[in-house]
C-alpha cells in the first residue's frame, strides 16, 4: 500500500528546510523505500526510510 512522503522535511543540523530528492516509484512509496532529502541551506544529505504507518497506531 503506497505511503504518502512529505515534500520537505526539517533538517536536524540547522533547522533549514530538506527537499525530497526521490523521485516517487511508479506505485508510489512503500514502507521500508530509502528516500532522499538535501538540505537548501547546510546541503546536508539525509536519507530516511520510509515507516509503516500500521506501526504507529501500534505505539
Amino acid at each position: 500500500m503506497p505511503v504518502p512522503v512529505p515534500p520537505e522535511i526539517v533538517c536536524v543540523d540547522c533547522g533549514g528546510r530538506c527537499h525530497l530528492l526521490s523521485h516517487a516509484p511508479e506505485d508510489g512509496f512503500e514502507p521500508g523505500d530509502v528516500t532522499a532529502y538535501r538540505c537548501s541551506e547546510c546541503l546536508d544529505r539525509w536519507d530516511l526510510v520510509v515507516a509503516d504507518p500500521a506501526e504507529d497506531d501500534l505505539a
